[in-house]
């Protein structure tokens, strides 16, 4: 099996979040939700609802399945029209129009409609759906439920390329080790050494060449009465930070906390190392290491470092 890049694992995440979105989105709403001029209502089993309604606009009413029965109290003030077996559009013709009942019934449900004049017209509806609330409560049981599996589902898939990975990574890293010795290995002493005000000493003792890339080691040793938290690691050609991956490690029994790399205690050493990539394209010019704790402070710069 072709060892599989964490790219594969970030875009598996990705699609996973998008396809539990997607069913989410797909959830039933609340059991009246107003969007605009629309409302869907939740009927359980009956039910009476006011609807606000505008002579400018016809209301139109959508049913679960084929109207029964249609009987408005008062058929001289609002006006009634069937569209398909399964819609009913209303309208009142007279802005004084008192409030009327409007009974409705279907094969599912039966629900007694308030047709309401509204003094505003942006308070009318356009648009009313009637649901069966048991049917859209089992649809959202089946959408939950599919999220579930299609979240187990998912987890299992990733797991099982993690696993895949964390055996192949490995060899890669070995082959891409190997590959680098054959192109080449040397190692090469610096002696570059500089220390701050505050008798912080570091020294960039050597460089380990590893095919195209350089491994810049140094040593950090620290004079004064208080630890010296190491925050950043630059290596400067000119302005331009050349610095890649940064490791360190001390004898400091303090932890090295967030934003530090490592800890050096009042009068301890620690060794670091600096990676360089793409070397080649620096040899022959002056570099600089810069270390410095969080902010700023601590900073020390040691110059004249070349690559030969």
């Amino acid at each position: 099996m072709r060892p599989r890049s964490p790219h594969h694992l970030v875009t598996l995440l990705a699609l996973a979040a998008l396809a539990l979105g997607t069913l989410a989105a797909a959830t039933p709403a609340a059991r009246a939700q107003d969007a605009g001029q629309s409302r869907t209502i939740l009927v359980d089993e009956g039910g009476s609802y006011e609807i606000p309604v505008h002579p400018d606009f016809v209301t139109v009413f959508y049913l679960p399945d084929k109207i029964g029965k249609a009987l408005a109290s008062d058929t001289t003030a609002y006006e009634l029209k069937p569209i398909g077996d399964r819609s009913l559009a209303i309208r009142p013709l007279r802005a004084d129009a008192r409030p009327a009942n409007l009974a409705l019934s279907t094969d599912s449900l039966k629900v007694s409609v308030i047709l309401r004049v509204a003094k505003d017209r942006g308070e009318a509806l356009t648009q009313v759906t009637f649901k069966r609330a048991d049917v859209e409560a089992e649809v959202q049981r089946r959408i939950e439920a599919r999220v579930k599996e299609r979240t187990a589902e998912l987890e299992a898939q990733i797991a099982r390329m993690q696993a895949t990975m964390d055996a192949e990574l490995p060899k890669v890293a070995d082959g891409l080790i190997a590959a680098r010795l054959l192109q080449r290995r040397e190692v090469r002493r610096l002696d570059a050494i500089e220390r701050n005000d505050d008798n912080v000493v570091v020294e960039a003792t050597e460089v380990f060449f590893l095919g195209e890339d350089a491994y810049v080691v140094f040593r950090i040793e620290n004079r004064n009465k208080a630890p010296y938290r190491l925050a950043a690691v630059q290596v400067l050609d000119q302005a331009a930070d050349r610095s890649g991956v940064v490791r360190f490690a001390s004898d400091a029994a303090e932890a090295a906390g967030q934003g530090v790399l490592g800890v050096v205690r009042p009068g301890g050493k620690g060794s670091g190392v600096v990676v360089v990539r793409r070397a080649g394209d620096l040899l022959g010019r002056r570099l600089a290491l810069v270390v410095a704790e969080p902010g700023g402070r601590g900073k020390v710069v040691v110059d004249r470092i070349v690559l030969r």
